[in-house]
């Protein structure tokens, strides 16, 4: 038998290192062969591709068990928490807020932004229980069932107040993220600042706008194939209802404020993206009424019961918009006659 090589001092340390680190790889394995970290992704990887799927149920039972691996693990306590959102009961949108309120990666945008979600919907619960507490749709075991719905209220405007913020940290950590800023023109809304929320709603339409350019300069390849074309024009169409929207939203917001005219111009851009939508020709004839123009006021009623024809006869607005019609009749008559006396 031939002799064992002779080892050096620093050879011997090189082997035992060796050696330690082998052990160490098959320690870290269970009988599968996998390791932790591979059996992480895979529970990863399922929850998610089951919450694309909206199973949400068997998303959440992947991600439980993953997080019995390691319970700290970032992605499997953000998608935990979508998950809870996307559920959307009380008892889901409470988990979401303790999970993104909790999450070690507080740096994360998507952190502050899922906590930013469930604020601004638990803000609505508190105010919608409120409204109900009022009204007496809601009973309630309080005393003073007034004071039990001003506290309600109270919380909605806080869960907001701190839901602005949160949003406001989105967008500091990801500058312009679209998410963050439509949910800015949403919660300044609902605490009363109009102004505010008017300006994140210019803002969100010009990310709008900005993100439809760039898929209507994809569009233009050539060589694009038919997947990703309707895919593309699926998005813009998307994107022009969200800006149809805000600007319904603005519009009605300087209604409020008496600001007929930015009103009527708000509604003018609604209809340059959409000219077949009843209800801004609707809005837009009440409003040219509130400022006197009769003529205007009646010719787009014209164009509302035109695109309304399907409607029945005695259909609500159908209604609304005869009986405005007659007063843009009477309006206009009288201004002839006084304009005959003169």
């Amino acid at each position: 038998m031939a002799p064992l090589p002779h080892l050096t001092l620093a050879k011997t340390v090189t082997v035992v290192l060796c050696i330690l680190a082998l052990l160490g790889a098959c320690n870290s394995q269970d009988k599968s062969g996998m390791t932790k970290e591979a059996k992480l992704g895979l529970r990863l990887e399922a929850g998610l591709g089951y919450f694309l799927e909206g199973k949400l149920d068997r998303a959440q039972q992947q991600v439980q068990r993953g997080l019995l691996l390691d319970d700290d693990n970032e992605r499997l306590l953000l998608l935990l928490g979508d998950i809870h959102q996307a559920r959307g009961t009380t008892a889901d949108i409470r988990a979401a807020e303790a999970i993104f309120r909790a999450h070690p990666a507080q740096h994360d945008f998507r952190v502050r932004l899922g906590l930013g979600m469930a604020l601004e919907r638990l803000g609505i619960l508190y105010d919608d229980a409120a409204s109900a507490i009022r009204s007496g749709d809601q009973t309630t075991d309080a005393l003073d069932p007034a004071k039990r719905a001003d506290a309600l209220a109270a919380h909605a405007q806080e869960a907001w107040t701190e839901c602005r913020e949160s949003y406001l940290k989105t967008i500091e950590i990801h500058l312009g993220n679209i998410k963050a800023v439509a949910g800015l023109v949403r919660v300044c809304a609902l605490l009363g600042d109009e102004v505010a929320s008017t300006q994140w709603g210019r803002e969100y339409i010009q990310i709008l706008k900005s993100a439809s350019r760039i898929r209507q300069l994809e569009l233009e390849d050539a060589t694009l194939a038919a997947n990703r074309e309707s895919e593309l024009r699926g998005a813009i169409a998307l994107n022009d209802e969200a800006t149809v929207k805000t600007h319904l939203h603005i519009s009605t917001i300087y209604t409020r404020q008496g600001n007929l005219q930015a009103a009527v111009d708000e509604l003018g851009a609604v209809l340059a993206i959409n000219p077949d939508l009843p209800q801004a020709y609707s809005r837009r004839a009440q409003l040219y009424f509130d400022l006197a123009q009769y003529q205007r006021a009646y010719d787009t009623l014209q164009s509302f019961l035109k695109l309304s024809a399907h409607q029945p006869f005695d259909h609500p607005d159908i209604r609304q918009a005869y009986t405005l019609q007659r007063r843009c009749k009477d309006a206009l008559s009288a201004a002839d006659l006084l304009g005959s006396d003169g």
